[in-house]
């Protein structure tokens, strides 16, 4: 038997387990999944510790004895509101030197001392390096061993409020299990994407999930920025439900079954009587219901890329876009209309639309047994020395 993982996916009221285990030095497999329903838990965030723990321990016990093994030590994937990424650019004068590791770990430690005074509230899960100059020459790999006169380096920051850490602590050390990782959501998604057969580079990232939507921008193969929104799947759900007085229910059913992605030429297409099973039957049609969808959809394009000026920087660079989406129906059956919403030129732009399955564990899979040529700094090394283990993942 190989070395086993337990990882867990803190998504909007649910929990999803996974147990990899590493075959060999190059190789994993996932073994064992579970999905379990969190009333505790909501927004990915800790709100009722007794009924979460209770839950958490029930799942624990099932994986445990399916796999007659016990763990104490679980790797977690969180996606919540308050996250943050954080840019920064530092610089070391070298006076005609050459580049040493000293001098990587010198810029790092400047960086993270700096983001620690001003964001005092949050604690960071990564510390990624985008870019490295020397010389203000951009340069693709580390210039280790090369003279020059300026070292510089591009970081991002991922932070998360330490309480919110702590609450998460919480829970599992109720259960006897000590966290060894945590790792940001929209970092992992995008870690598939650059690693493996995918091996790409440049490119931006949309996570629709059900209450939050994020953006990411990966260069060269690394996320130099990500902004969550509040906002996700459910918002569409609840302005049908609401604005047509249709029980959430009958809308998620009508969602399922007919296709809003088409074109409805009049508005004597009706929602059949066979949809309204818990609420009083109205007469909508079809192409009501598809307008106060493609509002929605629209707005969420305007905050997540259109009118982003986070953004404006690389829409002119980047060719790549792809989106995911957490809830099945809207994988299924949304993709074109939310493809449609976005100001993007489609002659030169390469849009695919992926399944989100266990995209998420496998990237933090790949973190946790593999490492990530971009990562400086693994979360749980900030209590041990600042840059324990950074140049065994740089340096490779």
């Amino acid at each position: 038997m190989g070395k086993q993982k337990l990882f867990a996916e803190i998504n909007n009221k649910k929990i999803r387990y996974a147990v990899f285990e590493l075959k060999d030095e190059k190789d994993y497999n996932l073994i064992i999944k579970k999905d379990s329903n969190n009333i505790g838990i909501k927004n990915g965030s800790v709100e009722d510790i007794n009924l979460a723990t209770d839950i958490v321990s029930k799942d624990l016990k099932e994986i445990e004895k399916k796999l007659d093994k016990v763990f104490d030590k679980i790797n977690l994937i969180i996606n919540q509101k308050e996250i943050i990424s954080t840019n920064l650019t530092s610089f070391k004068n070298l006076n005609g030197a050459k580049v040493e590791k000293r001098d990587l770990d010198y810029i790092l430690n400047e960086g993270k001392i700096s983001i620690s005074k001003n964001e005092k509230s949050n604690s960071i899960l990564h510390i990624l390096n985008s870019n490295f100059y020397l010389d203000k020459k951009k340069r693709e790999k580390i210039p280790l061993n090369i003279f020059g006169d300026h070292l510089g380096l591009q970081m991002t920051f991922v932070s998360l409020p330490k309480n919110n850490i702590k609450n998460i602590n919480n829970l599992f050390e109720n259960n006897d299990l000590i966290v060894d990782r945590l790792f940001c959501k929209q970092l992992i998604t995008g870690v598939n994407l650059t690693t493996g057969k995918n091996n790409l580079k440049n490119f931006f990232l949309l996570n629709i999930d059900e209450e939050l939507s994020s953006v990411s921008v990966y260069e060269n193969s690394c996320l130099v920025f990500f902004k969550n929104f509040s906002f996700g799947t459910n918002s569409i759900y609840r302005d049908l439900s609401q604005l047509c007085s249709i029980k959430y229910e009958d809308v998620v059913s009508m969602l399922k079954e007919l296709n809003f992605e088409k074109k409805f030429e009049n508005d004597k297409q009706y929602i059949d009587r066979k949809f309204f099973k818990e609420s009083e039957f109205t007469k909508l049609s079809l192409s009501h219901i598809k307008n106060i969808i493609d509002a929605r959809i629209q707005e969420m394009m305007n905050y997540l890329f259109n009118k982003n000026t986070n953004i404006d920087y690389f829409k002119n660079r980047l060719s790549h876009f792809y989106i995911v989406f957490e809830n099945k129906i809207f994988n299924e059956n949304f993709g074109t209309i939310f493809k449609n919403h976005l100001n993007i030129n489609s002659e030169k732009t390469i849009f695919k639309q992926i399944p989100l399955n266990d995209l998420s564990f496998y990237g933090a899979a790949e973190l946790a047994f593999k490492g990530w040529h971009a990562e400086a700094v693994p979360y749980t090394n900030e209590k041990k020395s600042i840059f324990s283990g950074v140049f065994s993942r740089l340096f490779k």
